[in-house]
């Protein structure tokens, strides 16, 4: 028994035919009835009943087909799974990424993916959210991380982990309290330093306020930066408060140099995406990056389940 005889019964059970299933083999019909009569001897049993203008399956076939049908598939992903394990994830892997992702997600990722993957060399790209999805849409990069979805006619959104936005102060904007929380109504006294447009923190925020009935152009705004550790510092040196990720403060509530107040009122939860082009082939450096990044953040979730 071989492969070829298999894939010829496969072909004339589904097809009904001998002339059809040589044709959908690329073989003659004598070639197809050499390769079933061989199979029948070989198996001691009638496949096909011939008595009929149409080619009718016998009992034996019936029962035999199934095991056909998962023997190819058996060939197949094995034939799938060694070229992958022979194929070499090497050379420059280009993702765009929004800041918070870029350097507070990707690093440990990177850094596992590299282990497994030696040979590659990472290219990234940091831009707004709204810029990494044109330029996803664009086709300039295959693979981006952002923190909202726009546009999701064209590109397919993954989550990867989620997140909560804070309000974060120095001791000199907002006296310590026991409490973690801080009233929604209190916002527009506070001097606030805003991610530029086009940020998903920033985004995201402004459509809270707006859910809210509070119009964001009524906040008092006394600067606008797209530097993460520019913020941070500025909020340390009490020129104002801001809105930032979760993610970004850890050290500093570890070191204390700022605080951080949930916004009472206020969902300011939200996810981080691995977004692609949909139905666009991923190349084997990008599909591997995908499905380990994909695999990293359900093992993280898992992790914190147990």
């Amino acid at each position: 028994m071989d492969f070829r005889q298999i894939e010829a019964f496969v072909s004339v059970y589904r097809l009904r035919n001998f002339s059809r299933a040589g044709k959908a083999l690329f073989l003659t019909q004598p070639t197809i009835s050499s390769h079933i009569n061989d199979l029948e001897n070989e198996l001691g049993v009638k496949l096909f009943d011939r008595s009929s203008r149409d080619v009718i399956p016998t009992d034996a076939g019936d029962i035999f087909y199934q095991y056909a049908v998962n023997l190819l598939e058996t060939r197949d992903c094995a034939i799938s799974c060694l070229n992958q394990h022979n194929m070499q994830i090497e050379g420059r892997l280009e993702i765009a990424a929004s800041s918070i992702p870029s350097q507070y997600l990707l690093p440990k990722v990177m850094t596992g993916f590299q282990k497994m993957n030696p040979n590659i060399m990472f290219l990234i790209h940091q831009g707004d959210t709204r810029e990494v999805i044109r330029e996803i849409q664009e086709k300039k990069y295959q693979v981006g991380i952002v923190g909202a979805r726009i546009d999701e006619d064209k590109l397919d959104y993954e989550i990867l982990t989620n997140d909560r936005l804070v309000l974060i102060a120095s001791k000199e904007c907002i006296e310590p309290t026991d409490s973690s929380c801080i009233a929604i109504e209190s916002l527009l006294k506070k001097k606030f330093i805003l991610r530029e447009k086009g940020s998903g923190t920033r985004e995201e925020f402004e459509i809270a306020l707006r859910k809210k009935g509070i119009d964001p152009d009524r906040l008092n705004v006394v600067a606008e930066m797209n530097n993460m550790e520019a913020i941070k510092r500025a909020v340390s040196e009490g020129l104002g408060v801001a809105v930032v990720s979760s993610l970004c403060v850890e050290e500093e509530l570890k070191a204390k140099t700022i605080q951080a107040f949930i916004i009472d009122g206020l969902d300011l939860e939200r996810s981080f995406y691995l977004v692609t082009y949909r139905n666009r082939p991923l190349s084997p450096s990008a599909a591997a990056f995908r499905e380990f990044i994909l695999n990293y953040y359900l093992d993280q979730l898992i992790y914190c389940d147990e």
